[in-house]
């Protein structure tokens, strides 16, 4: 698998690395969790500008991940705008939500960008352009917080996200039931079996999915998402009880 190299973190590489998001609607809590996440000391963190309520005041986002970048700048910053369709907190129009994500690369405070598959495809394209162009690494992503899909259409959309030019490929998917889960890890490990060379995130959510989120380096998941405080999206666990089942499972792969 291709090794994406940010910072001190090799995305591709070893044990499934944990990422920390920074859910914050006000400036007080930016500085509360940027105290907790630092104390908690992930891999990576990931800033969910669509919580914070100050996100389209141009000024007060660019202070912010200022902030963020040098509280938290030992870590790789994943900018993401959880547009209100695939789960997100807060509207916006396309244009909105394009320059958005183009400031936050342009900012120079972050090391990577997420962008929504099923946005626009003019949209994803050239957010991709941009931010390969400025050093910034690309999460093409797509969540479903209603279902799963089957398995072999799983395949097909990681397939297409990954024809994008995408340098992390990300589904999130809500499950009805445990076959589902199954069917999620199954699609990420057929596609690290027939060759897949762009690091995955495969993310069952919801308490029936926490399975993925904690054995994801035996089919081929290379980011979990855990909690410092406020959780991101269902299912997710503490930061220190997600490190110790990521490195039980690291372990038991590496004495086979």
């Amino acid at each position: 698998m291709k090794v994406v190299n940010v910072k001190n973190v090799a995305i591709g590489e070893g044990m499934t690395k944990i990422c920390v998001p920074l859910v914050a609607p006000t400036d007080y809590d930016v500085d509360y969790q940027l105290r907790i996440i630092a104390k908690s000391e992930p891999d990576m963190v990931e800033f969910r500008a669509d919580m914070y309520e100050k996100c389209f005041d141009r000024e007060a986002l660019m202070k912010t991940l200022a902030k963020i970048h040098d509280k938290l700048g030992q870590f790789p910053i994943i900018f993401t705008f959880r547009t209100k369709g695939e789960g997100g907190c807060m509207e916006a129009t396309l244009s909105q939500y394009h320059d958005l994500l183009i400031d936050a690369i342009d900012s120079g405070y972050i090391d990577i960008v997420d962008i929504e598959y099923f946005s626009d495809m003019e949209i994803v394209d050239e957010v991709i352009a941009e931010a390969h162009s400025k050093g910034v690494y690309v999460i093409v992503s797509n969540h479903d917080f209603k279902t799963t899909i089957p398995m072999e259409q799983i395949v097909d959309r990681f397939k297409s996200i990954i024809f994008t030019g995408a340098d992390i490929a990300k589904i999130a998917m809500m499950p009805e039931e445990g076959s589902q889960v199954v069917d999620m890890m199954q699609a990420a490990k057929e596609l690290q079996d027939s060759g897949n060379q762009t690091p995955l995130i495969v993310i069952s959510m919801g308490e029936v999915g926490v399975e993925t989120r904690t054995t994801g380096e035996m089919y081929g998941n290379t980011i979990s998402f855990a909690t410092a405080g406020i959780p991101s999206a269902p299912g997710q666990i503490s930061v220190d009880a997600l490190r110790s089942q990521l490195t039980m499972i690291h372990h038991i792969i590496a004495g086979k």
